[in-house]
């Protein structure tokens, strides 16, 4: 008897998974971000006003509002993760994301449109919004669906350092441009540049992420016909499903936005609106800040395969708690008599704290969920907890900032925001994640149908 050999199918490398995941994901965070590094000159031509904090005021809460659209992107996209798979999901958001921003690259301004052009730039924040809403959940399933045993926190973590990267990006395309165009050229077409040019990088970004292949424990569970048909409807109607969301809003979710947007996003406007920094040398002060934490978001991924998730976001967050009060005062200061460098290492503090609260989520979360439903309910309490403590965290804190006159005002905003975020990883945090390790030996089963009777 003649047996024809065996058909084997070749798993992709494990680095190549991440790099294209990563990209795909620093990209659309690019994308997004692109606003945060040009919300003055967006503000001047979308939004003029001549009270200058009221423009502040207004340019920063469009950034926000695209945060009250990520929640339905989260709706519309994470169930379809979990229904068609999570390669196909994070294409078609990232080819959404490009097409909204490279919208906002042609828009006319307020002087040649009137109203009509602030309100298409929030409409098409509000589809940016959505777009990433329904993208970040997929890739980090799909990155720790393919990871091995006790790599799954630094694999997904990688994925965490991509916001702040793609902030950097930004902030290296817009101080280029600036530093390449004079003030006139930029105020009439340089500003679109960093929107337009994000056509080309998405369409071949879109074309990398449609060679990958699915992940195998969705492609085991759609060969075996347990793919859940209505996962939006599970998730919601699930206690178990419903604790989890609301530990990971109100513990480490909200400790990872309040600790971003108070390290990064605040932190530009922070220098720039209340400390009233030239935006070059605010943007390379931040920049220095984000390369140097860049590096370790693995390490303290690997740290929580070892230790544990919360255990290690619980230090992280304590220690931020500790310094972000003096961190401020200290940039304050350093602002005042040019001690950049002082400036920059400060920020750097904080963007490694940031850092080591960040690491951990991803795989913390997607370990609380059955496969049948993992990128929905990944997704519901990610993107509720960002609305509630990060995406209108920076307008509460420059109106803190203004009411008050108290330049750390906001500061102090940031700090109590976080409070509850401490107590609940504390209190269920790390009760969520010993049950988890127990269960799982440090990780999650090779076999869905495991996964699924242990964690419903």
């Amino acid at each position: 008897m003649i047996i024809g050999p065996r058909k084997v199918h070749r798993r992709p490398g494990m680095l190549r998974i991440i790099v294209t995941s990563s990209l795909g994901t620093m990209l659309e965070y690019y994308d997004f971000f692109v606003y945060v590094a040009l919300t003055a000159t967006l503000t001047h031509l979308f939004l003029p006003s001549t009270d200058k904090s009221v423009a502040a005021l207004a340019g920063v809460a469009t950034f926000g509002i695209a945060y009250v659209a990520r929640p339905l992107g989260t709706v519309i996209f994470s169930p379809m993760a979990d229904r068609v798979g999570r390669k196909k999901t994070f294409v078609i958001t990232l080819a959404i994301m490009g097409v909204a921003t490279v919208g906002i690259g042609c828009l006319p301004t307020y002087a040649a449109a009137g109203m009509a052009a602030p309100v298409a730039l929030l409409t098409l924040r509000v589809v940016q919004g959505v777009a990433i809403g329904g993208e970040y959940g997929s890739a980090v399933v799909y990155v720790m669906e393919h990871a091995t045993e006790g790599r799954k926190g630094m694999a997904t973590s990688v994925l965490q350092g991509t916001a702040s990267i793609g902030l950097l990006l930004a902030l290296i395309v817009v101080s280029a441009l600036k530093l390449s165009l004079d003030a006139a050229s930029f105020l009439s077409w340089g500003w679109r540049v960093p929107f337009l040019i994000s056509a080309p990088i998405v369409a071949v970004a879109t074309w990398i992420r449609l060679g990958m292949t699915e992940t195998p424990v969705f492609a085991e569970m759609r060969d075996a016909g347990r793919l859940s048909k209505r996962p939006l409807r599970e998730t919601l109607s699930s206690r178990t499903s419903w604790k989890a969301i609301l530990v990971a809003m109100f513990g480490a979710q909200g400790g990872t936005s309040v600790s971003l947007y108070t390290s990064i996003v605040y932190m530009l406007y922070f220098l720039q609106n209340v400390l009233q920094v030239e935006p070059m040398r605010a943007n390379l002060c931040l920049g220095v800040g984000i390369l140097i934490a860049a590096p370790l978001y693995p390490v303290f991924g690997k740290l929580s395969d070892i230790f544990g998730r919360a255990r290690v976001m619980l230090i992280g967050i304590v220690m931020w708690i500790a310094i972000v009060y003096p961190a401020f005062a200290g940039i304050r200061a350093g602002v005042a008599s040019s001690q950049w460098i002082s400036v920059s290492l400060l920020i750097a503090v904080l963007a490694v704290l940031t850092a080591m609260i960040m690491a951990p989520l991803p795989a913390f979360v997607a370990e609380c969920f059955p496969p049948q439903s993992r990128t929905t309910g990944f997704g519901l309490a990610q993107q509720l907890g960002n609305v509630m403590f990060g995406g209108f965290l920076p307008l509460i804190s420059l109106s803190l900032v203004n009411l008050t006159g108290n330049p750390l005002a906001g500061v102090g905003y940031s700090i109590v925001s976080l409070l509850p975020c401490l107590v609940v990883t504390w209190i269920w945090g790390l009760k969520q994640d010993a049950r988890i390790r127990n269960v799982h030996g440090g990780g999650m089963p090779a076999h869905p149908a495991a996964e699924t009777m242990t964690t419903r």
